[in-house]
């Protein structure tokens, strides 16, 4: 891959993510790809802010329940 194209990949990646859905049949998903420390990051902003929502569950990489998550089931 040219040195432009992976520059630009990786800035979508640490702005604004990949984003892409998936259908299967009466399930639509909307998901988004981001790099991990545009990830962790945004992470630590939630959860200084009084408007996150808690999550449970042994992996908390795919936790959907945050007001303001990255993967959303329609």
């Amino acid at each position: 891959m040219p040195s432009s194209h992976h520059e630009t990949l990786k800035a979508t990646l640490e702005n604004k993510g990949l984003k892409f859905h998936i259908k299967a049949g009466q399930a639509k998903w909307e998901c988004t790809v981001m790099d991990r420390a545009t990830h962790e990051r945004r992470k630590a902003e939630r959860q200084d802010s009084s408007s996150s929502v808690s999550t449970t569950g042994s992996n908390p990489s795919f936790a959907t329940t945050s007001s303001s998550s990255s993967t959303k089931s329609h």
